[in-house]
């Protein structure tokens, strides 16, 4: 199955194709041998690729999936190939859209890189969240002006919630 994977502007071709027990994924044409299984009762998969061992925690957020893989987390949309295409051509853009920024995994905020009304761009950080014993920054996935902060320094965090609330510009 083709799949279109976006991560902030950026977009990635993928082929996925199930075989046996493991996954076969052609990501831009290069093929790599996927062995991923779920960690029973947990948002967590134990991926083996090429030999090399990852935990991915990968929690759905409506059609947007956060991921976090090795202290780095991701903000990816998924979609096949031809809805992908179709959404692409029926895209509007809108100044008035709001983007919520939501808590990826359970954690504590251990610091917030910006304020109400500051001016933020695409892939900028806005805040430190710890889980783990890991610091993972979460960055703005589109330029806007903050409006609301729904949390301060210290503040525990349950996953999906609403973090920070920023209006597109």
């Amino acid at each position: 199955m083709k799949y279109i994977a976006t991560i902030g502007k950026a977009q990635y071709g993928l082929d996925v194709e199930l075989d046996d027990d493991r996954h076969v994924v052609k990501l831009d044409g290069k093929k790599y041998e996927v062995d991923l299984r779920r960690i029973p009762g947990s948002p967590v998969y134990s991926m083996l690729i090429a030999g090399r061992s990852y935990e991915v925690d990968v929690r759905r957020d409506g059609e947007w999936f956060n991921v976090s893989v090795q202290g780095e987390s991701y903000r990816i949309s998924v979609k096949e190939e031809l809805w992908a295409a179709a959404a692409a051509s029926s895209a509007k853009s809108s100044r008035s859209e709001t983007y919520e920024v939501r808590a990826p995994m359970p954690g504590l905020i251990v610091e917030i890189r910006t304020a109400v009304g500051a001016r933020v761009e695409e892939g900028q950080a806005l805040m430190v969240i710890e889980a783990m014993k890991m610091r993972n920054e979460l960055y703005a996935q589109t330029s806007g002006v903050v409006k609301e902060i729904r949390v301060k320094k210290l503040d525990a965090v349950d996953p999906a919630k609403v973090l920070m609330v920023i209006k597109s510009a």
